[in-house]
């Protein structure tokens, strides 16, 4: 078996001669990815110095033993079939493996490769893909994380709902309640993160299925008259789950509020969706309306009975004259389109004497009611 090349000199005398042209040496030498040649006898014949630089093992001990002996061992079995591969005339696209540095730890490597040539020469180039490999482990563990927080959701009985009430403001009679989730496990955040995590991990549908499950025994014991909202994605109001649990109540008790978290990529079927739940009654909202280009899109496709003031333009409405502006044009607007505009997020006095005078027909917020939990 043929050994490696011991020094530099000797390993340049190996190159073929197009090889030796200087702007292909220059070139060969001053590249950033660890270029090489190896020979199908299991042993490099040629490395450019980017090997050192990366592995700090000089080039007599690179070409001096098998390759095989700097590669993790948990990577050889792989690193012989892909060898085999080139060997028999295959290319190597992306591969990788682990290689030794000289302090003992490993560094991955990410390589391309040509066949086999007719000589046993292998055109190679790797490329030092350590901290890369290490973030997608990271993200890997994060993601894993992040599943299992939500499992945790889905799986314990730490989820519950309280209700906020509605408020019809001439009358300050009660005429709607809005189901609100709320976590009791670690860690302590507020309810959109969760279903934002579990938009991450794919599992939005199943948390918010969870939620509404929940929530929808409680219309039943609300007053004749009074109607219950229940926040839900486009995803999950498309899902079958989602009908067959609306189906068995009475329709027109309930209200399905949109919400923006994730864009809608098919109207055609969202608005086929919501039209089979309006013959059995449901009504539609678009929730947290004027907060973004989503909600404001959601309302012109969707056409809803309720438009929702996101809480943020009401707060301090009544100190800010843009807020004011905008919510003022909302309620032409809704009176346009037969819309009811319902104010959220009212806190003061202030607050709600402004929607008062704009024109708004209900509201909610902790001035008005703060959301109770029906089991205490």
């Amino acid at each position: 078996m043929e050994k490696g090349i011991d020094t530099d000199a000797q390993a340049f005398s190996a190159v073929p001669a197009a090889w030796k042209v200087g702007g292909a040496k220059r070139f060969f030498d001053l590249a950033v990815d660890m270029l090489c040649l190896l020979g199908v006898d299991g042993y490099l014949k040629v490395i450019n110095p980017a090997w050192s630089r990366t592995l700090e093992w000089s080039t007599a001990e690179l070409t001096g033993r098998p390759y095989i002996d700097f590669v993790h061992p948990d990577d050889r079995v792989a690193t012989k079939a892909e060898a085999a591969k080139l060997a028999g005339g295959f290319a190597t696209v992306q591969f990788r493996n682990r290689w030794q540095h000289r302090d003992g730890s490993y560094r991955w490597l990410g390589w391309t490769a040509t066949p086999a040539m007719d000589d046993g020469v292998i055109y190679a180039a790797a490329r030092d893909i350590t901290s890369m490999v290490l973030a997608e482990e990271q993200e890997i563990e994060h993601t894993k994380q992040q599943l299992l927080r939500v499992k945790s959701a889905l799986d314990t009985r730490q989820l519950q709902t309280v209700f906020q009430p509605i408020i019809e403001l001439k009358s300050r009679k009660v005429v709607g309640v809005e189901a609100l989730a709320r976590f009791g496990l670690s860690p302590k955040r507020p309810p959109d993160e969760w279903f934002a995590e579990a938009d991450e991990v794919g599992l939005r549908p199943e948390l918010e299925m969870r939620a509404v499950r929940q929530a929808l025994p409680h219309v039943d014991r609300l007053p004749a008259g009074t109607f219950l909202a229940l926040n839900v994605s486009p995803e999950t109001l498309l899902t079958r789950d989602f009908a067959e649990e609306l189906a068995v109540h009475d329709g027109s008790r309930l209200v399905i509020e949109v919400t923006e978290h994730a864009a809608v990529e098919d109207y055609n079927r969202l608005q086929q969706a919501i039209s089979l739940l309006r013959a059995d009654g449901v009504r539609f909202a678009i929730d947290d309306a004027g907060a973004g280009f989503s909600s404001m899109k959601h309302i012109v496709r969707l056409v809803p009975d309720f438009i929702k003031l996101d809480f943020s333009l009401t707060r301090d409405i009544d100190s800010d004259p843009v807020k004011r502006a905008l919510a003022s044009a909302l309620v032409t607007f809704c009176s346009e389109i037969g819309a009811l505009l319902i104010g959220e997020g009212v806190e003061t006095r202030g607050e709600l004497d402004v929607l008062l005078e704009l024109g708004f027909e209900e509201a909610q917020g902790f001035y008005l009611a703060k959301p109770y939990n029906p089991r205490r």
